[in-house]
């Protein structure tokens, strides 16, 4: 395993960026390896030489399978490094992956936007366990407010309470029909 000359940690950044944005952000960084995310051509450069790459073609326009093989990307990077640094722009690629990043706890994010670098502050994914719970319990399935308390051991008071609170963040939302409630595209990329 190669190391940065700069110190003794290795560090991988995770871009779906091109060009001279990328190079800074991997050279700002002192990456020891890059990993390219892409959908369509993916093209070399001169950062080539100088740092170990990995090309990753992503072969879905779905946001939550895009979700799926971006976390297993990122949590694979974290196990192996001890820096990991995301760099993205805001093209599907790249806007699935700055949550991924958020969601998996990286380093540092870095948004390219109108040929601007910005490094972004981490924002928090404030879900209580009880609402994780929630979240999981419905990945089963449609499930009534009743059915929910019984598989998370709470109150059906409690449940709408945090039912309620899922609803207005858009992770979960309720079939009038039957009222069951399930899980939102968004409620499964932030579970995955």
């Amino acid at each position: 395993m190669k190391y940065n000359t700069k110190s003794d940690k290795m560090r991988i950044l995770i871009s779906n960026l091109k060009g001279k944005a990328l190079l800074n952000i991997a050279m700002k960084n002192g990456v020891d390896k890059l990993i390219s995310v892409y959908s369509t051509y993916n093209e070399t450069s001169l950062l080539d030489q100088y740092i170990t790459k990995e090309n990753i073609k992503l072969e879905t326009t779905n946001a939550i399978e895009a979700c799926q093989r971006l976390s297993e990307i990122t949590r694979r990077a974290i196990n192996e490094a001890d820096e990991v640094y995301v760099a993205t722009d805001g093209e599907f690629i790249g806007s699935i992956l700055n949550f991924v990043a958020n969601k998996e706890d990286v380093n540092s994010i870095y948004y390219y936007f109108n040929n601007q670098i910005i490094h972004m502050p981490k924002l928090s994914l404030n879900v209580s366990k009880t609402k994780l719970k929630i979240l999981k319990t419905l990945q089963d399935g449609d499930q009534t407010a009743i059915l929910i308390g019984k598989n998370v051991s709470i109150s059906r008071s409690m449940v709408y309470k945090h039912i309620n609170s899922l609803m207005e963040e858009g992770l979960v939302a309720q079939r009038k029909q039957y009222e069951k409630f399930y899980l939102t595209d968004a409620g499964r990329m932030l579970i995955i």
